[in-house]
């Protein structure tokens, strides 16, 4: 049996600021199947107003919060594990997920959903410790932006990029999916970075400040994202620079984009480090795809999934910042970004076998929270790409860089000390 003080943790989320916020203008009945147990979250116009056990369906519901109760009581601890930190949609993970119709039902409150978990969590430890992000010590950031113009296929896009660093190699930084180069902030100013590289933090075109080409019709067509358009994008912007051979570090799509680039073009760059970097995945399309550019879906929906993304141990000052990203970027980026991610990145294990390492540097950093964090995922890459460098990092989720830029940095810095010394 599931114990559970109902009443309590209805009081608590009356009270619980994050959910207050979530949930406005929410209407709608919520099963949470504790095991073989179901409590009902009736919810009217943003306010709580009943949490109890039921028998059955009792009247049905809009959304169904599922899990073993074995899995409820790793989700509930403090610290929960890894595959057992949130609940996610569309792929019940070990019995643990969420079911109802993603447009209308789960997509606008999902965000409400994990801060009702969240409730449910601190009625049962207490309030969970914060871990405090301290203020800077500066007046200016050293990064400084500007743009440059690239041509892809005959078409000139005009791209931002941010750089910072005294260092005599270059180093390339492309973002996650959906977002842009506010994610490499804290790397771009960290002084023992900043030593060994002269740092570049681009915008691809169509995120963040690299606004659409003017000389075509791109409104005329749904975006997205290639891996010939993505390598040819960072290939063309170390030429526009007239950078030597720079090293690229990228994170999930960037990740991905490691081995490619070494695959079919070791030639540009000295090295490649991979931040939860896989092989083709081959997904396909899905329903969860097709939400992530939905007329009657917000940016709230892809950022209240990004959170769950990131590590429970992460500050979370910082994963908040991460998801605040998402919720900034255009339409149809994440959902065009994810075309690359799931579909066109179709690396397999023969083609990883034929990258030379001699010619381009691995290296794969993997968070212990990622969902690639297991044996098919970066471990299967790395063990297909003779002398590539492999690590797993502790308490990291999907977006090391910004969302733990401390712990991060511990596997990090190495690896970008080894890089300046024998690249």
């Amino acid at each position: 049996m599931f114990t559970i003080d109902a009443e309590a943790v209805l009081q608590r989320a009356k009270t619980y600021p994050s959910f207050v916020l979530a949930a406005r203008y929410w209407t709608a009945r919520v099963a949470f199947d504790f095991g073989d147990e179901r409590y009902l979250l009736e919810v009217v116009d943003g306010a709580p107003r009943a949490f109890s056990r039921v028998d059955g369906d009792a009247g049905g519901y809009d959304i169904r919060v599922f899990a073993s109760t074995d899995s409820w009581d790793k989700l509930l601890t403090p610290v929960p594990p890894p595959r057992f930190d949130h609940v996610s949609y569309g792929n019940a993970r070990r019995d643990l997920g969420v079911e109802g119709d993603v447009v209308t039902a789960v997509g606008p409150y999902f965000a409400a959903i994990q801060e009702f978990v969240a409730v449910l969590r601190e009625v049962r430890n207490g309030p969970t410790p914060v871990r405090a992000v301290a203020d800077v010590d500066r007046a200016f950031d050293t990064a400084v932006g500007r743009y440059v113009y690239i041509r892809i296929d005959g078409v000139q896009y005009r791209v931002y990029f941010e750089e910072a660093g005294t260092g005599d190699i270059p180093m390339v930084l492309q973002h996650t999916a959906g977002a842009d180069a506010r994610q490499w902030r804290h790397v771009l100013e960290d002084p023992d970075y900043q030593r060994l590289y002269r740092m570049i933090a681009y915008d691809l075109p169509f995120h963040g400040r690299s606004l659409p080409p003017t000389s075509i019709r791109w409104w005329d067509t749904e975006y997205r994202l290639t891996r010939d358009f993505l390598m040819n994008t960072v290939v063309a912007i170390s030429h526009a620079l007239e950078l030597d051979r720079p090293v690229f570090m990228g994170c999930s799509i960037g990740g991905h984009l490691a081995p490619d680039l070494a695959l079919y073009h070791p030639q540009e760059f000295r090295a490649v480090v991979g931040i939860n970097a896989g092989l083709g995945t081959g997904s396909g399309g899905s329903d969860v795809a097709d939400s992530w550019y939905h007329p009657r879906l917000s940016n709230e929906w892809k950022s209240a999934v990004m959170l769950g993304n990131t590590a429970p141990t992460s500050p979370e000052a910082y994963r908040r910042e991460t998801t605040w990203i998402y919720g900034q970027g255009a339409p149809a980026a994440l959902k065009g970004d994810v075309y690359y991610y799931s579909i066109d990145h179709d690396l397999t294990a023969e083609q990883a076998q034929r990258i030379d390492t001699e010619k381009v540097g691995v290296y794969l950093l993997t968070g212990e929270y990622d969902f690639l964090n297991t044996d098919e995922g970066t471990a299967a890459l790395a063990r297909n790409i003779p002398g590539c460098y492999f690590e797993m990092i502790p308490g990291l989720g999907h977006f090391g860089p910004s969302e733990n830029p401390e712990d991060f940095k511990p596997a990090l810095l190495p690896v970008l000390e080894e890089i300046a010394r024998t690249r």
